[in-house]
């Protein structure tokens, strides 16, 4: 028997009983509040006798318990439960991650925490991205965090009015980040004046694969890249819910504390 087979074989039979729709709305329904037998066959309009059976089964597998003829999820089934929204997050964006290359981009840890994307909605097309993006960074009122891919004249606009008004900018670029030229010329000198000051603090990876905005903490967007390594501009999955807005500080905390000084020198900076 080849090494961790076994490991499998338990997956396989929880899977099993995940599998079955009746006994994942049950979990579904208990993850939620505890009930009776008669409330959760009304809830899920389905005979007493099936949802004992179900039910029966989810006690056997240890993902559910009776107390004085109400049925509550265990601590076993509440931690299964909460894994399952990273499988949800992969099946509901199925085609999206059919042709985005996550592994080598994003740390194991933060995959296996993919879950944290179940409350956020996509937003497609450059345009509706830019316009999302240009809403969530003049919202801020306390901080701004970026890591950024490719840079436009309106943001850095943005990132002065808000640095002017004493509102903390941390900015990580990679030596793959580009950067219009204009930007550099307009925008760079008076960033670096309030750089000087301590506003506007920037840094510099190897290679951005993954784009994070976040203001206040309170609400972040993601871009992730695509079959080639490159952020897709196209694509952005935004939330204000705070388990994402934690999962994206984190992966910009991780990414910053292995940055170096940033060199402008070594931006991608092209013609527009």
């Amino acid at each position: 028997m080849e090494e961790g087979s076994g490991d499998y074989s338990l997956a396989s039979e929880l899977f099993m009983e995940l599998a079955g729709e009746t006994r994942f709305s049950i979990l579904v329904s208990l993850s939620k509040k505890p009930a009776k037998l008669s409330s959760l066959s009304r809830e899920m309009d389905i005979t007493v006798q099936d949802v004992h059976r179900n039910l029966n089964r989810l006690m056997q597998e240890g993902l559910v318990n009776r107390s004085d003829g109400t049925f509550h999820m265990t601590e076993y089934g509440t931690v299964v439960m909460k894994q399952v929204s990273g499988l949800l997050v992969v099946k509901k964006h199925r085609k999206f991650f059919e042709d985005h290359g996550l592994a080598g981009a994003i740390p194991d840890k933060f995959l296996q925490r993919i879950g944290a994307l179940y409350a956020c909605k996509a937003v497609s097309s450059v345009t509706a991205v830019l316009q999302t993006l240009k809403k969530l960074e003049s919202s801020a009122s306390k901080s701004i965090k970026v890591m950024v891919a490719q840079a436009w004249p309106e943001e850095g606009e943005i990132f002065i009015d808000k640095a002017s008004r004493g509102i903390e900018i941390l900015a990580l670029t990679g030596y793959n980040t580009i950067v219009p030229r204009n930007v550099t010329e307009l925008i760079g000198p008076r960033l670096e004046e309030l750089a000087a000051k301590g506003i506007f603090r920037g840094r510099m990876v190897e290679k951005i694969s993954v784009a994070i905005y976040i203001a206040d903490e309170s609400e972040a967007a993601l871009m992730l890249p695509n079959s080639k390594g490159e952020v897709d501009m196209n694509t952005m999955f935004l939330g204000s819910d705070p388990v994402f807005c934690e999962w994206c500080a984190d992966l910009f905390d991780y990414m910053w504390n292995r940055s170096r000084p940033l060199n402008t020198k070594k931006l991608r900076v092209v013609e527009y």
